[in-house]
This record gives structure tokens, C-alpha cells and sequence, in this order.
């Protein structure tokens, strides 16, 4: 692909509305990840995913404390009860493989159980 190609497509991306631009991000992440790609980019992207569903959870864990979210990156794409409602929510918006996870109040008492 030429360079002139390739900004061409990064303009169309650009104009995307976020819903789509998160889809189209967890598409070349999951091709990247079939094609065995652990290059340094790569690895940079994981990050910056990771950095950025960090930053979410901590500005957004007390408005669904007690409740199961599911991300894509920094986008919240489903929120349940349980984890199955969080996930359906998700996979009802076209995201196959979110990040579920259940978050906590920051006084929440966790217990281990005994």
C-alpha cells in the first residue's frame, strides 16, 4: 500500500464515529494477534489499551460500583448485574471479546471468603 493510500484510509478512519472506530480498533487488534505480530508497535498498542482502560476504571469505579462493565479500550460498550448482561450488551454492539470486569466501590470491604 502506497503512503498516499494509506492517509487516505487514515482520513476515512478519522471520520468514523467512535462506536466504529472501536470496532475497527478491536479488528486490527485481533488480526494482529492472529497473525502471532508481538512487534514493538504491537506491543505499544497493548499498552496504550491498557493504559487507557486504567484510567477509565478509575474515573468511572464509583459510578458502576457493584456492577460488571464491559470495555473496549476506554469505551464503555456494556454494564449488567452480572457478567453474562454486561458481555450480551457487548456482543449486541458488534464487540466479540470485550474486557469484562466487575468493579468496586473504593470502601468496599472485599472479603476472601473464610
Amino acid at each position: 500500500m502506497s503512503t498516499e493510500q494509506l492517509n487516505q484510509l487514515k482520513q476515512q478512519i478519522a471520520a468514523l464515529p467512535l462506536a466504529e472506530k472501536a470496532q475497527l480498533a478491536a479488528f486490527l487488534s485481533e488480526q494482529l494477534q492472529q497473525a502471532g505480530d508481538q512487534t514493538p508497535e504491537a506491543s505499544a498498542i497493548d499498552d496504550d489499551i491498557r493504559q487507557r482502560r486504567t484510567e477509565w476504571i478509575k474515573a468511572h469505579r464509583e459510578e458502576y460500583a457493584g456492577k460488571y462493565v464491559a470495555l473496549e479500550g476506554d469505551q464503555l460498550v456494556g454494564v449488567g448485574q452480572t457478567i453474562r448482561e454486561a458481555r450480551q450488551q457487548a456482543k449486541e454492539k458488534g464487540f466479540k471479546n470485550p474486557f469484562l470486569v466487575r468493579l468496586t466501590s473504593e470502601h468496599e470491604t472485599l472479603s476472601a471468603g473464610w
